[in-house]
């Protein structure tokens, strides 16, 4: 983000974008009203009428550059967009003779301006117009940028990912206590069990890590859902139908769950069928989610080749999917100017106060996407053992006594930086020597293994 005022004899139009109607207003560099605010309706007649305003002006002689600008306001831009570049095709060329600027504005910053124009909190379509004039006057906002072909489509297949993603982790959240109700004890964290009450006997659940993704959970879920007609099938009926759906079952898995539900407080039966319904269709839900992702991962895999995301994909860790995700993040890395600006995009920055001799450093403004701020963290987290440069920010921020979450927020900080540099000079990542990769794979080995003798061990009873 550019923050150089524009320079004196720059002709300024200002555009507040709605979904029937915009407002526009044209000033000069000092703000001077040179075409008071007016509304539009937002069809190709209001363009015509706003053409026929800005172009005399622009031809006039009187200024030597101009400046417009907008909001980005979801997809309500993008008509208008289209028909400002084709439109201003030849005023948009560095050699014109009178070169136009084409700029985009975060919204948070025309409301903050907005606020400084009065004390009260009141909003007008006219103050908006000023309040973007304001923002394009002081050089804010970035070059504006249409994806078109592949970059198009990586984006919208990357949108609906993560669209489908939320929906997916929220029928998850739904699905948990429904199966804690209904099959008290067929999930468990053994791990976390032992570290807690070391005293105690382990449960023994049907599935210990990812439960909704496990093909014995499913095939249950999904054909038996009802633990009461899980136990009337016995050994032989229960080891057919994970045969069935799973292909493999053999007689100590049977007995685990068999165990597991004996032992288990279940609900009586009167209310088990009806639980058991809504359990059955929401985890087809989420299952029929499932397979749309990994469909449509695989076509967001083919789609990285031909995009800038390649550049990202070839550092060790990073998954075409990550790839694709941080690119459509950020839009273009000309925006930028440093890799600190992409991640304060994501919210990672810190709250910062400075007072006299002080300065105090708090968490983390959590100001950005939350779905960015994943995908960083996911990068970190798969870098940090595959990626030598990554990896040994990781290991030092472990070694410093940071936890690992902390630790991996320091490996997607320096993966962040990386893909920043890749993706500016647009070249692939080029592998450490091998003797450097050697020596990190040794220390990683060395801290691992420590780490693991150094966990608590079960006391026993």
């Amino acid at each position: 983000m550019r923050t150089q005022p524009v320079p004196p004899d720059t002709l300024i139009i200002a555009a507040d974008i709605g979904k029937n109607v915009h407002w526009f207003g044209c000033y000069d560099s000092r703000l001077t009203e040179l075409v008071a605010p007016r509304k539009v309706r937002s069809h190709l007649l209001g363009f015509q009428e706003f053409t026929a305003i800005v172009d005399p002006l622009l031809a006039s002689g009187r200024f030597r550059s101009a400046v417009l600008g907008h909001e980005v306001t979801g997809v309500y831009h993008e008509p208008w967009a289209w028909q400002i570049q084709e439109h201003y095709r030849r005023w948009l060329a560095p050699d014109a003779a009178c070169p136009l600027t084409y700029r985009w504005l975060n919204p948070l910053l025309t409301k903050k301006r907005q606020d400084e124009l009065s004390v009260r909190p009141r909003t007008t379509d006219r103050t908006a117009v000023y309040a973007v004039a304001a923002c394009l006057a002081d050089g804010l906002g970035h070059p504006a940028h249409l994806c078109t072909g592949g970059d198009a489509h990586l984006r919208e297949l990357v949108r609906t990912y993560e669209q489908l993603h939320r929906q997916q982790r929220h029928l998850a959240r739904q699905l948990s206590p429904q199966i804690d109700r209904l099959w008290p004890g067929a999930i468990a964290d053994v791990k976390q069990f032992r570290a807690a009450h070391p005293e105690l006997d382990p449960p023994l659940p049907i599935v210990r890590t990812k439960a909704l993704d496990r093909d014995r959970l499913a095939t249950l879920l999904l054909h038996c859902p009802n633990p009461h007609e899980a136990l009337d099938l016995g050994p032989e009926g229960l080891q057919a139908l994970l045969r069935e759906h799973v292909g493999r079952a053999g007689p100590k898995t049977v007995q685990a769950i068999l165990t597991m539900l004996r032992q288990a407080p279940l609900p009586p039966k009167s209310v088990a069928g009806f639980y058991a319904q809504r359990l059955q269709a929401d985890y087809q839900a989420y299952a029929d989610l499932g397979t749309r992702l990994a469909a449509l991962e695989a076509v967001i895999a083919a789609l990285v080749a031909t995009t800038d995301a390649r550049f990202l994909d070839s550092v060790p860790g990073i998954s075409p999917l990550f790839a694709a995700r941080y690119l459509v993040a950020i839009g273009q890395a000309a925006y930028y100017q440093t890799a600190a600006q992409i991640w304060a995009l994501a919210g990672y920055d810190l709250v910062t106060a400075e007072s006299g001799d002080t300065k105090r450093l708090g968490h983390i403004t959590k100001r950005g996407s939350p779905a960015f701020r994943d995908t960083l963290f996911q990068i970190g987290y798969h870098t940090a053992s595959q990626c030598p440069p990554i990896g040994q920010t990781f290991l030092d921020a472990r070694e410093r006594g940071l936890d690992e979450v902390l630790a991996t927020i320091h490996a997607a900080h320096k993966a962040n930086r990386l893909c920043f540099t890749l993706l500016t000079e647009r070249r692939a990542y080029q592998p450490v020597p091998a003797a450097e990769a050697e020596q990190f794979r040794t220390r990683w080995q060395r801290f691992h293994q420590k780490h693991r003798r150094c966990r608590p061990q079960r006391i026993a009873a």
